[in-house]
């Protein structure tokens, strides 16, 4: 039960769990940590999923460990959308184009540091694709909200400090998120760290502000989709930009 004077603490939307709103027990932030260690384990190692299970299992799986440490409560990260969160939501996916843009560009011209492109946008970009890369995608931005989580919970126990709490989850989720792309981006660590990692920031900020895991969702799909429509248009090819593609990329 939460006493009176938790009750009072509560700000209210906040991020679920970290000050006991609601509370979470301690097997819950385990069942958290051990989901999030083999999720970030399985982008190093080749596993077989058999047909199209891989992007649905990824989302399954961190939806299903929430959901039993929330006792079912969904509404603890999707809130009602508001006005600001629909022009929050364009103006970070243009800073982070920028972001991700000029970097490569800078790193290309004073380190002569090619961009390593993602594989994924060579595939078949069907029906199916765009099916699997909305499971995916949510997935992913689960698993950055229980890496988020795990840390908040922890050090806001160790400290009560909330902002201190707050930014050391943010870091290392970012660290997390990027190390997830290693071998998605053949372990060129420059370009994850930045493009993968601090760029993400602009993405997760959506969340920070609004506590509806659907903004920073909806700024991921955006993030990825446009690359994808444009190389689908052989603008790429069109217009001779080779290295643009590999930087657009997030997930």
């Amino acid at each position: 039960m939460i006493s009176e004077e938790n009750k009072t603490k509560v700000i209210n939307p906040d991020f679920p769990f970290y000050n006991d709103n609601p509370i979470i027990e301690p097997w819950g932030i385990l069942l958290f940590t051990a989901v999030v260690i083999w999720m970030t384990i399985s982008t190093f190692i080749e596993i077989e999923y058999p047909g199209y299970s891989g992007p649905i299992i990824f989302c399954a799986l961190p939806l299903a460990v929430f959901l039993i440490a929330a006792r079912g409560k969904m509404s603890l990260i999707v809130k009602k959308f508001k006005a600001m969160d629909f022009v929050r939501i364009i103006i970070t996916l243009i800073l982070q184009f920028i972001f991700v843009i000029g970097i490569t560009f800078a790193r290309n011209v004073f380190l002569h540091a090619e961009p390593t492109a993602n594989s994924i946008i060579d595939a078949d970009m069907n029906a199916t694709f765009w099916g699997l890369i909305l499971v995916q995608l949510f997935g992913e931005e689960l698993y950055k909200l229980l890496t988020f989580l795990i840390v908040l919970i922890l050090i806001y126990k160790l400290t009560k400090k909330r902002m201190l709490s707050v930014v050391v989850g943010t870091v290392v989720m970012l660290f997390v998120f990027a190390a997830a792309h290693a071998t998605a981006y053949d372990f060129n660590w420059s370009q994850i760290l930045i493009n993968q990692g601090i760029a993400t920031f602009f993405c997760f900020y959506n969340y920070i502000k609004s506590k509806n895991i659907l903004t920073s969702y909806i700024q991921h799909v955006l993030l990825d989709a446009i690359p994808f429509i444009m190389a689908m248009a052989g603008v790429f090819e069109k217009f001779q930009w080779p290295g643009t593609q590999k930087t657009l990329i997030c997930s």
